[in-house]
């Protein structure tokens, strides 16, 4: 049997609770004319054959009805938003209402007349009592009030006697179809015979993925301008239109890619657990038992050893999208704001997917969120909330990539089992990785590393961060370009390397913390390197004269 689509559903879900005498119903989307119709349909396809009558109100058309039988008003009681409740409100049983089937009026843009905050005037408060005075009625009268928005806001009276429906976007079927509209219309035009209307069925799907996250309107608009300046459907013309997307809400920041996977030195564990599930979506994997996307992995550890430069790789590597959420700038000073930034956040980050979902030191966001009712009435502690539930039960593909440098900071539901499909620690660079990690830096800035005495560099950088070999280099290459624009040699990045304190010297007790926290509670990101053969490594640089600290280490144990 086929899933049935999220737009049916909830369809379904506004007809179950108009019949089950739900008074208020908030239904949040961008598409008001796909959400009338169907609610249009939902009040003319009744089994009875008694249509249900919906009346419709804006603050520019006023009061529309389906109905031309149904009572109207005739003195313009609906010219504003207070008066069309006070008329619709009127209406009874042999006073303009039908004695059978329900009576909907709906809303559009009403959240813009409700209290925000401290910022109301007495009509604000009229229209939230008289909307609480309705609701208390039509619990027993075959009445109900949708209102239709773009954002959620309800004031908190109203809460309680509502219920909220999140319309979803276009799915890929509404998206074929329209697809298939447009190219049977080309085909019959003769002025754009230079349009290409065949598409193999791998293009399609490529097509139809590329512009998930737009609305209906915004597609037709898109093939329009397509078909005049192009010779054929461009999914990547497409996707950049989603770009628009993140920067009109203002809320994630699309991030440009300019790194790959090999511009990022050391966890090789890391990488080969996102290499095994780079191809592991799409139908075939679903028909095998795997899950439609990865929920996400939290990536813990000392700052500066490259987790950000990872998620950058990886949205590199899996071909996606990277946004990046900034958990601390969606708090803000009015009163509800911050708890509609988070759900639009989502939206918008779902609107995109498949994407990655970037979200930096992720413990400054969220670690205060215990304490929130005492210190800013509980806001924190609802934006958790629904971050929460949104990890859970999330269905679209964004796949969550989170750092953390404090995770004792971080409340312990956020880490259990089941939020993250795994918790990777990113330790400091061994001796392997610190040299891969000099090879890639001096590669970038046009050196060959082979002219460079990376053994020496490698060990007079033991303790340093992946950020602080970087620095160092950069560093040098100042010294270089300040004395005649010379090429740098191996003595000025070892001149920088020991002007440098490495933050496992300034924050001894922290790391050593979070290594030892890290033993028992998350996977590795490196590759495990066996005591013996570190030994070795070391005691070859020391023969060499290299100065390097003793360690003694277990066979069994990594660096």
């Amino acid at each position: 049997m086929d899933k049935m689509s999220h737009h049916k559903q909830c369809a379904r879900e506004v007809d179950w609770q108009i019949r089950s005498n739900r008074p208020l119903i908030y239904i949040c989307t961008h598409e008001e004319e796909r959400v009338m119709s169907a609610l249009i349909n939902i009040c003319d396809r009744r089994k009875n054959g008694d249509k249900w009558t919906i009346y419709t109100w804006d603050i520019a058309n006023r009061l529309e009805c389906n109905n031309p039988k149904a009572a109207m008003p005739t003195n313009g009681e609906d010219a504003d938003q207070l008066g069309v409740l006070t008329w619709f409100d009127s209406l009874s049983v042999g006073l303009g209402l039908p004695e059978e089937g329900y009576t909907i009026l709906v809303l559009k843009d009403y959240q813009k007349f409700l209290e925000r905050g401290e910022v109301s005037d007495q009509i604000e408060k009229q229209v939230v009592r008289q909307l609480r005075n309705m609701c208390q009625k039509y619990k027993y009268q075959h009445k109900c009030v949708i209102l239709l928005g773009i954002d959620l806001h309800l004031s908190p009276e109203l809460q309680k006697l509502s219920t909220v429906i999140d319309w979803p976007l276009p799915e890929k079927e509404h998206i074929a179809e329209q697809i298939t509209k447009m190219i049977d219309s080309v085909k019959k035009r003769d002025d754009l015979k230079h349009f290409e209307t065949d598409y193999s069925d791998e293009d399609m799907e490529e097509i139809i993925g590329s512009l998930q996250g737009l609305t209906l309107n915004e597609i037709e608009l898109l093939n329009s301008y397509i078909v005049l300046t192009h010779d054929r459907l461009s999914p990547m013309l497409m996707a950049s239109r989603k770009r628009e997307i993140i920067r009109q809400s203002g809320l994630l920041d699309w991030r440009d890619v300019n790194v790959g996977i090999d511009d990022v030195g050391g966890m090789a564990e890391f990488k080969k657990w996102f290499q095994k599930r780079k191809n592991a979506f799409g139908n075939d994997a679903k028909e095998y038992g795997l899950p439609d996307a990865l929920k996400g992995v939290l990536a813990v550890g000392i700052q500066g050893c490259g987790k950000s430069r990872l998620a950058e790789a990886l949205a590199a590597y899996y071909e996606l999208p990277l946004l990046r959420m900034d958990v601390g700038a969606l708090f803000s000073g009015v009163l509800g704001t911050t708890e509609e930034n988070i759900r639009t956040a989502i939206k918008v980050a779902e609107s995109v997917a498949p994407c990655i979902l970037w979200i930096d030191e992720l413990e400054k966001g969220f670690s205060g969120s215990g304490s929130s009712s005492y210190t800013d009435g509980g806001t924190a502690s609802r934006v958790f909330a629904t971050f929460l539930t949104w990890m859970q039960m999330k269905t679209k593909p964004v796949i969550l990539f989170a750092t953390a440098n404090d995770i004792s900071s971080l409340p312990p539901e956020l880490i259990r089992k089941g939020r993250f499909d795994e918790i990777f620690f990113v330790d400091l660079p061994n001796i392997y990785e610190r040299k891969e990690i000099f090879q890639i830096h001096l590669s970038l800035r046009g050196r060959d590393f082979k002219k460079f005495d990376l053994d020496t560099l490698v060990a007079d950088s033991d303790g340093f961060t992946g950020a602080e070999i970087e620095a160092a280099i950069l560093d040098s290459l100042y010294v270089g370009f300040e004395d005649g624009r010379r090429d740098i040699t191996t003595e000025d990045i070892r001149q920088s390397l020991s002007e440098t304190v490495p933050i496992s010297i300034q924050m001894k007790e922290q790391v050593d913390a979070l290594r030892q926290w890290a033993k028992t509670r998350a996977r590795h990101a490196s590759v495990p390197r066996h005591g013996s053969a570190i030994q070795s490594e070391i005691a070859r640089m020391k023969s060499q004269n290299r100065v390097i600290d003793s360690v003694q280490i277990d066979d069994n144990e990594e660096l």
